[in-house]
């Protein structure tokens, strides 16, 4: 295992800051500039987070792919803790199910698949599954099927988002019977095994960092291309793929001295906790223009961080939250 780098647990922090601007920001309520900026926060800017987070989980495996022993307590672990929030969030889901907000088929898929942002968990139990069945490719062939998985993801939402899929029923029933192209196989395993990959793009990334604000930059056109077309949420676009490995290198080459120092389980924690925050601030702040939906944001971050220290506390005396 890699030793730990405090530059990759401050990225961690700012990851699970994206994800929460990401359940917040509404794709179509607010109008105009508004409207415009949201969509962009929460289908452009935030859909970095998540595979980011993948590519490094793969770094920090990327030296115990043929450690089945060490895989093996790694997925029980992960399995684990996604068992236990899962029961956590039961409530609130039972809560939203019985005032009508999604149905009984959607509440089937959040039991197997995971409750909002637990589907990370199961995502990546299943992605280092493929990740070690598959360690015997070689590595040519491990990234073109992790871009071949990508694309075929990118495009199946896409067909899925703007009905090209009614004229293909199967189709369509295997998009809604997933419940959508954010699971182990077109995300997880595709950005898992590119941070395995690490050492073999590192170089050639490392030395195209100054693209990430011009990609950036295409990915806020890119996005904003979607909006014309009045889609709705997608999990992933283009030109996430070489943002996040681009963000990460940054990251991981970064080994100047810090003085902040980041507990590690703290960007878990806030991932893990944020809906919970969110729940409380809505309760007492339910408008819904832009600034307040800002202010509800840091409102959420603060929260979610003070429901991490608890449950830290609680953490170290019984071993099963973080």
């Amino acid at each position: 295992m890699a030793s730990r780098n405090p530059s990759i647990d401050i990225l961690k922090l700012g990851l699970s800051f994206l994800i929460v601007a990401l359940h917040i920001f509404p794709l179509s309520r607010l109008k105009g500039i508004d409207g415009i900026l949201s969509y962009e926060i929460a289908n452009g800017i935030t859909r970095i987070g998540v595979p980011t987070f993948f590519i490094i989980s793969g770094y920090f495996l990327r030296n115990k792919i043929n450690d089945k022993t060490y895989l093996i307590k790694y997925g029980k672990r992960i399995l684990f803790l996604y068992l236990v929030w899962q029961l956590i969030y039961l409530p609130d889901m039972i809560r939203f199910y019985n005032l009508g907000w999604f149905s009984t088929s959607n509440l089937i898929l959040k039991l197997v698949f995971g409750y909002w942002h637990l589907w990370y968990l199961l995502a990546t139990v299943f992605a280092v599954v493929l990740l070690y069945y598959l360690k015997e490719k070689s590595v040519r062939q491990k990234f073109l099927l992790a871009l071949l998985l990508f694309f075929i993801g990118y495009a199946y939402q896409l067909a899925y988002k703007t009905n090209i899929l009614n004229d293909f029923p199967a189709l369509k029933l295997a998009y809604e019977g997933m419940g959508t192209t954010r699971n182990f196989i077109f995300m997880g395993y595709p950005f898992l095994v590119l941070g395995t990959l690490y050492e073999h793009w590192r170089e050639t990334v490392t030395k195209r960092d100054f693209l990430f604000v011009p990609f950036l930059l295409l990915l806020l056109v890119e996005v904003y291309w979607y909006y014309t077309l009045k889609i709705g949420a997608l999990d992933f676009s283009i030109m996430i793929l070489p943002l996040s490995m681009l963000l990460f290198s940054i990251s991981a080459e970064n080994t100047s001295p810090s003085n902040l120092k980041i507990n590690s389980t703290m960007s878990l924690g806030v991932y893990l906790c944020h809906p919970y925050a969110i729940r409380l601030v809505y309760e007492f702040l339910p408008q819904k223009t832009f600034g307040f939906i800002l202010l509800k944001y840091v409102l959420i971050c603060l929260f979610a961080v003070a429901f991490w220290v608890i449950v830290e506390r609680v953490n170290r005396k019984f071993p099963y939250f973080l």
